[in-house]
């Protein structure tokens, strides 16, 4: 595991045992991948510590239990994971030349703190402190001897940062942001090393750009308060705020390149306001494919609008085309020419940005209306959050929970049932009660469950990282039923099987 280009360039700088790793925060490309540096023997036994925020392992799970499909699946979109590299693929990733995967491994942190945790490692005085920015679980270090300051993912490399992922994410508040970047300048680094991008040295250097940096991220958040406060809607919004003063823009570290002015201003509007932008006529409307119905007629029928699409495209107006021929596809989301005619346009969207998440997004989005986008590359994607190390640390609880959200509420709209798991070797019990089209779970197991299952901790392991079935593992022997056990059969209908395939994130 360990013959990999990480492990291969780490050792060209130095042949010393890894003592300790330090998790910033809680995305994959930052916790996934610690068993090419160190085992899980070496952790066990105390030789290396594994240091994180004591918030991080909480984000983990559920970025892996209940939101993990979705987001696996609008991550690829967003980091162009089933694009090829060049022209008409993807080109960068804006805090890095690409997006690189290999063997998915995890180990859970041993150490974690709330504010800040001083201590010396191999003889090396560590500062660790808490700085919310990007993630509320982010963290920095700072080297006090050497003046070395690591900073996380609070400067995100030579880019304008992502005050909002187009993935989806919990909001970034970006008040938070620029007030740790302010604690940074406290530390008056003299070398500065983010996780992604290059280093930066001189003090005064440093000084400039993380004052830039901050500055930047202020004024899009103040003057989209600004304009929230006139009553603006974040549509009207983006054509006021749409890019930084000259100074900053100008940046060599505020390139629009990974995060975007424009989609920081919908997701602050968001954060303090809601979706609601205060015209009721959009409290209740017309369901979307009613909706485009009625534009389509109005405008003349499907034809007429391919027709006014194809002189938007000729004109070289690729987003009025695309959103035209948005009205066409929602109405008969299979009409090949409406989709292949978008899928252009999108096309010609993606190739003039200069942002790479709207560029990845642009043409995933393009072959998944022209037909050449893998459906089981997509399908895959899925479960990218999911690697089996952190499966298997999910607690017990957290995989009934994620029942609960695929409940489907017409099977389960007259039942009332409840199963219990008895984990044997754990001392633990579970139930979950579906009642009408809602399904609660119990941290104990009631006195009157319909069924009981009784298994011991690896058969449910097993289950929960999809490697058997509780029906599978009880014709196996491996689990022990009390009651009807025919009742399991119908207590697993009540649930959304498996995805088989991804859902189309364009054509809806």
């Amino acid at each position: 595991m360990r013959q990999n280009l990480s492990y291969t360039e780490f050792r060209k700088i130095t042949d010393k045992p890894v003592k300790a790793v330090i998790y910033t925060h809680n995305h994959t490309d930052h916790i996934i991948g610690v068993k090419a540096f160190v085992s899980e023997e070496d952790v066990a036994s105390g030789r290396v510590q594994i240091i994180a925020h004591e918030s991080m392992m909480s984000t983990v799970i559920s970025n892996a239990s209940v939101i993990g499909p979705i987001l696996g699946l609008r991550s690829a979109y967003s980091f162009g994971v089933m694009l090829e590299q060049g022209p008409q693929g993807a080109v960068n990733q804006g805090i890095g030349p690409r997006l690189v995967t290999g063997q998915r491994s995890f180990i859970a942190p041993t150490k974690t703190f709330k504010d800040f945790l001083d201590l010396e490692i191999a003889g090396v005085k560590l500062h660790l402190q808490y700085a919310p920015s990007e993630t509320d679980d982010e963290i920095v270090v700072w080297m006090p001897d050497s003046k070395v300051l690591q900073t996380a993912e609070v400067i995100q490399g030579e880019t304008f940062p992502n005050l909002h992922t187009l993935r989806g994410t919990k909001y970034r508040d970006p008040v938070n942001w620029f007030r740790t970047i302010d604690m940074l300048r406290d530390f008056r680094p003299e070398h500065m090393v983010p996780s992604h991008g290059r280093p930066l040295s001189g003090q005064a250097r440093i000084e400039e750009l993380l004052t830039s940096y901050r500055d930047a991220i202020q004024y899009v958040h103040d003057q989209t308060i600004r304009q929230m406060n006139k009553g603006l809607t974040p549509d009207e919004i983006v054509d006021v705020v749409s890019h930084l003063p000259a100074h900053l823009a100008n940046h060599p570290w505020l390139g629009e390149f990974y995060g975007t002015v424009k989609h920081s201003v919908r997701e602050i509007y968001f954060g303090y306001l809601g979706w609601f932008e205060g015209d009721p006529t959009f409290l209740d409307p017309l369901p979307r494919p009613e909706r485009s119905r009625r534009y389509v007629e109005m405008m003349g029928g499907r034809d007429a609008v391919l027709a006014a699409a194809k002189k938007a495209q000729g004109s070289g107006e690729h987003q009025w085309a695309a959103e035209l021929l948005t009205y066409v596809i929602r109405v008969n989301k299979d009409d090949p020419e409406a989709r292949k005619l978008k899928a252009d346009s999108l096309r010609q969207l993606a190739y003039k940005t200069e942002n790479t998440n709207w560029r990845n997004w642009y043409i995933t989005s393009a072959r998944e209306l022209d037909g050449s986008l893998s459906k089981q590359a997509a399908l895959m994607t899925m479960g990218s959050l999911g690697a089996p190390e952190i499966i298997r640390q999910l607690p017990l609880i957290k995989f009934f929970e994620s029942l609960t959200v695929r409940l489907d509420p017409v099977k389960s709209a007259d039942a009332h049932l409840i199963a219990a798991f008895r984990i044997t070797d754990a001392n633990q019990g579970y139930a979950v009660e579906v009642r009408r089209g809602v399904a609660q779970v119990h941290e104990r197991i009631p006195e009157k469950a319909d069924l009981t299952l009784n298994l011991n901790l690896a058969t449910m392991q097993r289950i929960i990282a999809r490697q058997t079935t509780f029906a599978a593992a009880l014709q196996a022997g491996e689990v022990k039923a009390e009651g009807d056990v025919a009742l399991l059969a119908r207590f697993n209908s009540f649930f959304d099987p498996a995805s088989t395939q991804a859902p189309g994130l364009t054509a809806r």
